[in-house]
């Protein structure tokens, strides 16, 4: 009986000792899986992070240059133009940084003049990471809202709301 029961406690012992492993493991790397919303509709995404454990912000602009950013702390801003005219931007508003979890707050406009009229998005949006035995869990809040006019009239569109979640994987 006693030595079944060390063994069932080494197993136990062996168990948690891997699950701490697992949730303490960094995030970095190239992660990818499929994302889907309680609308049914799915998007398959990929999710590229920075040696130390940071997202990466990729963008290209609108003389071709690929860049990428990490996402490491509060204040971070980035603008550029993309192909197609117009300025982008992007803030970090949060980054809360755990064993085995990571959540990055950002909010991001774009704006565009033509013939008149002017064109402005917004969004607002939250990465949830969590490391769990299956992958990398990802849960994305987003916010997003639209006006659209010229300089007698400005029309907005309702503001939309999506969750997104779904388990990724690591890619070799």
């Amino acid at each position: 009986m006693i030595g079944k029961s060390l063994v069932t406690l080494a197993m136990t012992v062996v168990v948690l000792a891997c699950s701490v492993l697992l949730y303490a493991a960094d995030m970095s790397g190239v992660w990818k899986g499929l994302l889907s919303s309680a609308d049914g509709s799915q998007a398959e995404v990929q999710i590229d992070f920075s040696p130390q454990g940071f997202p990466l912000y990729s963008y290209t602009n609108n003389k071709g240059l690929t860049r990428h950013v990490e996402l490491s702390h509060v204040g971070q801003s980035v603008e550029y133009v993309p192909s197609g005219g117009g300025v982008q931007r992007m803030v970090v508003e949060r980054v809360e940084k755990g064993p085995g979890r990571l959540t990055v707050g950002i909010t991001g406009s774009f704006e565009r003049a033509s013939q008149g009229y002017l064109d402005q998005q917004q969004e607002a949006a939250l990465f949830e990471y969590t490391l769990v035995p299956q992958g990398l869990k990802l849960r994305i809040t987003t916010r997003t809202a639209s006006h659209f006019g010229d300089k007698d009239m400005m029309v907005g569109g309702d503001p939309n709301a999506v969750v997104a979640e779904g388990v990724l994987h690591r890619l070799p």
